[in-house]
């Protein structure tokens, strides 16, 4: 059957085949962009953490005791935190823990220039120890002194004057030139800190980790406790360390009266839990799909039904002069498969823009992938293939006798 005659019966049924197309391109906009954010949300588990998941062990407690002196409180803590057994080394954590956000987004900023946004930054604010409890390996610079740190109060005036970063901060912020030397400015007054360190990479703060700066985290030897209820600690455990030290912790932190422990856990399963949302998210994406589908293959089946049953009479004049059932069948699909061309081609391009938008402006992470996006298409084709195929097939079962017949 030529392709000239096959848009002349799309043409003398314009509005069903308007309908088809657009129901096949609203189908890809919304299969595309649900499986681009899917497939890029689910493959964050394949990203490596380059951090001892099982050794780091994030612990939450919360004074409820208004009296209680917290600077004493937390260097006793840390003292006897040290004397377990199996713990390696002890750190107060005033800002972050490892995979599990205590305070707001951070950033920073490579200039004082109000303009630029900067770098999201998981910004650890610790005492002695981190360096050791997180697993930092120094790569250019040098590693913090006794001297470098600060610990006492928020409402005083104290701040320290050094920063180790990670090395791919160090690369976003100062892409042109090595960051050691250089001056970062952390907070929202932009403090300036001077760079000493380099390490390599690790994932540490759950925001940029949700803002996909993976690898994006800063230290600073300064730690404040402050009038919030919060004092929290990292502990590194040795290897093959079981959960059975979380008791041990909790009862040693417990002989302190005035504060109750909240939760005592390893690094993994702050990790698990920051997964779990998105792979939440990513399924729900993955149903939103599947009902596109379902109402897609409905909507094919019922606008081509109704055709086939307006052309009923033309099937039937082409079947008495001789059109066999396999040539109606194919010229039905054949007509299907440009509409389904027209509608693939203008559904790629709405999802491509619609996925940029969400990308800009909305912080979703789903960005195009080639190959997922021919797989979308070639799925949404055999899709309105086969609910063609139904009614084709009845279409080319209609007896000549049965609608050439006058009444």
């Amino acid at each position: 059957m030529a392709i000239k005659h096959i848009l002349k019966l799309i043409m003398k049924q314009k509005s069903i085949s308007v309908l088809i197309t657009l129901q096949i391109a609203i189908a890809v906009t919304i299969i595309g962009n649900t499986s681009f954010i899917s497939y890029r949300t689910l493959q964050n588990w394949l990203i490596p953490s380059h951090i001892a998941e099982q050794q780091i062990v994030n612990v939450y407690t919360r004074v409820f005791d208004k009296n209680v002196d917290k600077g004493a409180l937390i260097e006793r803590d840390l003292q006897s935190l040290k004397l377990i057994s199996g713990v390696e080394s002890v750190s107060y954590a005033a800002n972050e823990l490892v995979l599990a956000t205590v305070n707001g987004r951070n950033f920073a900023h490579a200039t004082l220039d109000t303009d630029n946004q900067g770098e999201n930054v998981a910004l650890f604010a610790q005492t002695p120890g981190a360096v050791e409890t997180l697993g930092i390996r120094v790569i250019q610079g040098r590693s913090f002194y006794d001297t470098d740190y600060i610990f006492g109060n928020s409402n005083q005036d104290q701040r320290a004057s050094v920063v180790m970063i990670s090395d791919d901060l160090a690369k976003a912020l100062f892409p042109q030139q090595s960051a050691l030397g250089q001056t970062l400015y952390l907070h929202n007054n932009r403090i300036p800190y001077q760079v000493i360190a380099v390490y390599e990479n690790m994932m540490l703060g759950e925001v940029a980790a949700y803002t996909n700066s993976w690898y994006h985290s800063a230290i600073i030897p300064e730690a404040h406790f402050s009038t919030n209820s919060q004092v929290n600690y990292l502990l590194k455990v040795s290897k093959n360390t079981d959960k059975s030290v979380f008791d041990t912790i909790e009862n040693t932190l417990f002989e302190e009266e005035g504060r109750i422990v909240q939760q005592v856990e390893f690094a993994a399963r702050a990790k698990k839990r920051l997964w779990d949302g998105r792979s939440t998210f990513a399924f729900i994406m993955i149903g939103i799909s599947g009902i596109a589908i379902l109402v897609t293959g409905v909507g094919i089946i019922a606008l081509v039904s109704f055709s086939i049953s307006v052309r009923k009479k033309e099937i039937g004049v082409l079947r008495a002069l001789g059109a066999s059932q396999a040539r109606v069948m194919k010229t039905l699909l054949l007509e299907n498969t440009l509409l389904a061309v027209v509608g693939i081609a203008i559904g790629l391009f709405s999802a491509l823009w619609l996925n940029q938008y969400f990308v800009t402006n909305l912080r979703i992470q789903g960005l195009i992938v080639p190959w997922l996006a021919a797989v979308v298409a070639l799925c949404v084709w055999l899709l309105s293939a086969i609910a063609v195929y139904i009614p084709a097939r009845k279409a080319a079962n209609i007896s000549p006798a049965q609608v050439t017949k006058t009444s």
